[in-house]
């Protein structure tokens, strides 16, 4: 306990002394990176536009879009890594290395499993903006003569009713008029894809890498987008009702026909409410049996929810 005491209480003082060099030497700092950056921008600039791996790009899109800022993957990756090894060398102290390896990895992974979740919220949320938000930005096209990014900016303004949606078109117009770059082009709207994940809005940023790239008119492919998505909310409307006599048949139907049993029990076989609660609770085998039961009552209630709160898609 001591030891870990000294420990921690050294890595703050060690962590306020550069915390203050910081301070104080910030402008030199900051000088020199500015000089190291302008020294090697032909590489920064070969690093910029080479192709990604699959995890740095996911890394990336997955931070851009839960942070709302620029946040390479690799500097996460490498947050990561001093998490796990940091975690490692002080578990090392106390448990068996590959203890504490496990224990630092799994610390680790907390904040990518963190940011995984809220870019799940944010992805069904934006899933239901698909109608509203397809309609609003047809429109906006039409009325700026077809202007792409004039209806671009029309739209990221309108955040009453389609709030995440706004702000994604938002950033991807920011990106867009800072490039001229096919590859550019195409990394922005893959990343309007990639926060919300439909088909939708697939079909919706490859229409927008187009026009952006080409100039093409996307008015008719709007259209058919809108149409899928109109003939998707009603397939969904229906789902959702069949789904609700479900969950009612499960929430109530179960309870009461468990207390139907109890009573049925008493009525016709002379089992008394008392002797089957005892054999209920306090014998092994009725004990289980209801373990049994509330764990499939719970696996009931958990898949009607996943299949209730299905992001909107066609």
């Amino acid at each position: 306990m001591k030891d870990t005491a000294v420990l921690i209480a050294g890595g703050l003082l060690y962590g306020l002394l550069l915390f203050g060099c910081y301070l104080v030497y910030q402008e030199e700092l900051v000088s020199i990176i500015r000089k190291t950056r302008a020294r090697n921008r032909l590489q920064e600039a070969k690093r910029r536009y080479r192709e990604a791996g699959a995890l740095e790009r996911h890394l990336d899109q997955l931070t851009r879009v839960t942070l709302g800022t620029k946040v390479r993957g690799v500097y996460f990756q490498w947050f990561c890594g001093c998490v796990c090894f940091s975690v490692t060398c002080v578990g090392a102290r106390s448990m068996p290395v590959l203890a504490a390896f496990l224990t630092g990895a799994l610390i680790a992974a907390l904040p990518y499993l963190l940011l995984r979740i809220k870019l799940e919220v944010i992805r069904r949320k934006s899933s239901f903006e698909g109608e509203i938000f397809v309609g609003n930005f047809l429109s906006a096209y039409r009325i700026a003569n077809f202007n792409l990014y004039k209806a671009m900016e029309t739209i990221g303004k309108e955040k009453q009713k389609m709030k995440k949606s706004a702000e994604l078109i938002a950033k991807m117009l920011l990106e867009l008029r800072n490039t001229a770059n096919r590859a550019e082009i195409r990394k922005a709207s893959d990343q309007f894809a990639f926060a919300i994940h439909t088909n939708w809005s697939r079909m919706f940023a490859y229409n927008i890498s187009l026009a952006a790239a080409d100039g093409t008119n996307i008015s008719l492919a709007l259209e058919d987008i809108l149409i899928q998505l109109r003939e998707a909310k009603t397939a969904s409307e229906e789902r959702r009702r069949l789904n609700s006599e479900a969950a009612r048949m499960v929430v109530f139907l179960i309870p009461i026909l468990y207390v139907a049993t109890v009573w049925m029990n008493a009525k016709y076989i002379g089992l008394e409410t008392r002797k089957f609660i005892y054999n209920q609770l306090f014998t092994a085998q009725g004990f289980m049996l209801l373990l049994l039961i509330l764990f499939l009552f719970l696996i009931n209630l958990v898949l009607i929810e996943v299949v209730n709160n299905q992001k909107f898609d066609y």
